[in-house]
């Protein structure tokens, strides 16, 4: 309020004419005194009802933000779990990838960064307890137990524990006091919580109330400093401006209105020079400000909705969009179909040896190709780390069988035009719908027992999916709980079969050999559990063991052979390419005191898909801990001559299919012979791999070759003290 005092020294005409123009000035200061009293309450109360209008919208948007980050976090989980069905990655890779996309990588401290992929706001972060209330994932809390940890301002109100049962009860938003990190401030916080049945998690994404509503307080702001201008502006203004400073006025009480109906419209700034442009501008800055926080608001839902059903890498869609896609048109009454599944082989092998970003390269090369086929309610995605699968519509029956074969062909051959030079093998399963009462997850689930039916075989012909595939999945189930138990309770023991040289009938190695002796299933053959252990990823963990239960062997073995005696252990190639595989092979040996160069580690063709250069790194790091390697089952590749002219190992071990042919083919005979040659020729041992009988035998004596395997000598049989105790050896085949 301007208040104005004027003195009046005396009354004659001259003056009192002043008099009246002052009073007319005077009228016009309390005009634009009511004007600015007007303005300023009608000023401040929109604003603030804007403010709270508009923080209201921002909670209420930051907890849709919360639930769909939980909702990405969910399918995120999930993926990774269905790679861990699948046998593509271990259940710890898997965890952890999950980890460090939401929450970053563990810092050496123990703890991660607030942030990860998903953007929560700038206090915001992920929580995931189990059941019991221990954190398995919190940027500073992670391994600990909080089940009994309280609200800062309610010691009777127990946070985790209401976030573990609103989870169990089909997930929502619970609300409590903590303290902002890094901070002793308490802030009000929200959480959306969902339970997630994979691995037994409660899902948690939390955040302050106040990073929701910062641009609301900015806003405030805002306002205050219009109107703070407004006042200093206007006190200067004359009558003369009063209507046209009316119209601005009026037009910012209409545009708040808008405001609070969810409508920004800014004002024209028209010619004005003074206070009423301030004006303008000001709400004009309030408007953009409103009009920026939804649009963030608005392209981070936008952007989790293109994250929930995409894949960027590829850019298909993912699973989720594949379901969603399928299930619509299901619904819309489609009545014939396929759904096809592709699976890439060796992609993870590549990853360890070319690197990731080779392997995303293939990826995104095959995500190109197949998006051509996006047209005619046909639909390719990317539903697993390895894997594409395709819903096709528009074909006859006898024509899909063609088109598979066609788009596994001319894929093949785009990843290798644009710059990969290795031949990729490619799965392929199917199944059809020709209108039964079956959903996406069903389609995809039988497809998927289609294709692991398909690289048990190495089919790679088209595998159709059938009732009985169903039993193989179930046994395979089961037999991932027995191989658990098999592994943990040593019952997978090491037989030993002799490498002898036949001109002295000396017993120069022995091969370990794995068998199992189930306390459930009895004898259990090497060619029914080794291939289960590869597709249930165990393969590490199992190699590891075997190669410390053969080493802890040694000393017993010279004792019953010869103190020269050598040990061969197979290699899975996955084993083989690991970063540290050379450190766990250093450090075992160091473990048992045993001779390194007594030590051959054996391994098949399988490894070559990888570049040579790459092996010979680690023949070379092996080679420095005086530690053998060779090559196992040679001669069942397509290029074992070649792999001879690109690596150096010290042994290759010709296969018993080879041997088993030398006396019925000249020509394979001569193929034998000419390897032995080879071998001596390059200072390579070489080992005669199943030899059962004398015929055989007197071929081989005409060769160069010395030291045989085989049935003829010996057969696999344990040590006495490997033996599970009340268990026979049962078959040694």
């Amino acid at each position: 309020m301007v208040i104005i005092y004027i003195k009046i020294n005396y009354l004659d005409e001259e003056r009192r004419l002043k008099l009246v123009s002052e009073y007319r000035k005077s009228f016009n200061r309390k005009l634009i005194s009511i004007f600015l009293f007007i303005l300023i309450t009608a000023t401040s109360l929109i604003g603030i009802s804007s403010y709270q209008i508009t923080k209201k919208a921002l909670a209420e948007k930051g907890k849709v933000v919360l639930k769909n980050s939980v909702v990405q976090a969910l399918a995120l989980i999930r993926s990774e779990y269905n790679k861990v069905q699948a046998g593509s990655i271990s259940q710890a890779e898997a965890q952890e990838t999950i980890k460090t996309f939401l929450a970053g990588p563990m810092k050496a401290d123990g703890t991660r960064d607030l942030h990860g992929n998903i953007d929560l706001s700038e206090h915001g972060y992920f929580i995931i307890y189990d059941k019991k209330g221990f954190e398995v994932l919190h940027p500073t809390l992670e391994g600990q137990n909080v089940l009994d940890v309280t609200d800062l301002n309610d010691a009777e109100h127990y946070i985790v524990k209401e976030q573990i049962e609103t989870a169990l009860s089909g997930g929502g938003y619970t609300y409590y006091a903590w303290r902002l990190p890094h901070s002793n401030k308490i802030g009000k916080k929200i959480s959306y919580v969902a339970y997630s049945p994979d691995w037994e998690w409660i899902v948690a994404a939390t955040a302050y109330e106040l990073d929701f509503v910062n641009e609301a307080t900015e806003i405030l702001y805002t306002i205050g400093l219009v109107t703070t201008i407004l006042i200093f502006f206007t006190g200067y203004i004359g009558t003369k401006y009063i209507k046209s400073a009316t119209k601005p006025v009026l037009d910012i009480a209409s545009g708040m209105k808008n405001v609070t109906e969810g409508r920004y419209q800014s004002i024209p700034a028209g010619n004005y020079n003074d206070e009423t442009k301030v004006l303008i501008d000001g709400y004009n800055t309030m408007i953009e400000s409103l009009e920026k926080a939804e649009r963030k608001i608005t392209i981070k839902n936008d952007r989790l909705t293109y994250l929930a059903y995409n894949d960027e890498l590829t850019l298909l869609p993912n699973r989720n969009g594949m379901k969603e896609y399928v299930d619509q048109r299901l619904s819309n009454g489609c009545n014939f179909g396929y759904l096809a599944q592709l699976d890439i082989m060796g992609l993870k092998l590549i990853n360890l040896t070319l690197g990731y970003e080779q392997g995303d390269k293939v990826l995104g090369l095959l995500g190109k190709y197949l998006r051509q086929y996006k047209k005619d309610n046909n639909y390719p995605a990317r539903t697993g780390s390895n894997e594409f699968s395709i819903w096709i519509e528009a074909v006859e029956q006898q024509r899909i069988y063609p088109l598979l074969k066609e788009i596994r062909e001319k894929s093949q051959q785009y990843v290798i035009e644009n710059g990969y030079n290795q031949m990729l093998d490619i799965y392929l399963a199917l199944t059809m719908y020709d209108g039964q009462n079956k959903s996406f997850e069903t389609l995809y689930e039988e497809t998927t027992t289609a294709m692991r039916t398909a690289r048990e075989k190495r089919d790679l012909s088209i595998t159709l999916f059938e009732e009985s595939m169903k039993e193989r999945v179930e046994n395979e189930l089961a037999m991932r709980r027995h191989l658990d138990k098999a592994i943990s309770e040593k019952e997978i023991i090491p037989y030993y079969q002799a490498q002898v040289d036949f001109t002295t009938e000396k017993v120069v190695g022995v091969e370990a050999l794995a068998r199992w002796i189930s306390s459930e299933l009895g004898f259990v053959p090497p060619n029914v559990f080794i291939p289960y252990i590869n597709q249930l990823n165990l393969i590490t963990e199992f190699t590891e063991y075997m190669i410390d239960k053969v080493l802890s062997n040694y000393q017993e073995l010279v004792m019953k052979y010869d103190s020269d005696l050598t040990i061969s252990i197979n290699i899975s190639p996955l084993c083989f390419m690991e970063k540290d595989f050379t450190g766990k092979v250093e450090r075992a040996i160091n473990k048992h005191h045993i001779p390194p160069h007594k030590l051959i580690l054996e391994i098949t063709e399988d490894v070559f898909i990888a570049d040579y250069k790459e092996i010979n790194r680690i023949i070379t790091k092996l080679r420095e801990l005086f530690v053998k390697v060779s090559i196992d089952d040679f001669g069942t590749g397509y290029s074992s001559l070649n792999y001879l002219m690109n690596i150096q190992p010290d042994e290759i071990k010709i296969d018993k299919s080879f041997v088993g042919q030398i006396l019925d083919d000249e020509k394979a005979f001569y193929m034998f012979d000419t390897l032995c040659n080879i071998a001596e020729n390059f200072g390579y041992s070489i080992v005669a791999e199943g030899v059962e009988n004398k015929k055989q035998l007197e071929k081989i004596s005409t060769t160069s070759l010395k030291i045989i395997q085989g049935y003829l000598f010996s057969k696999p049989e344990p040590l006495i003290t490997e033996m599970p105790a009340g268990k026979n050896s049962g078959s040694c085949s």
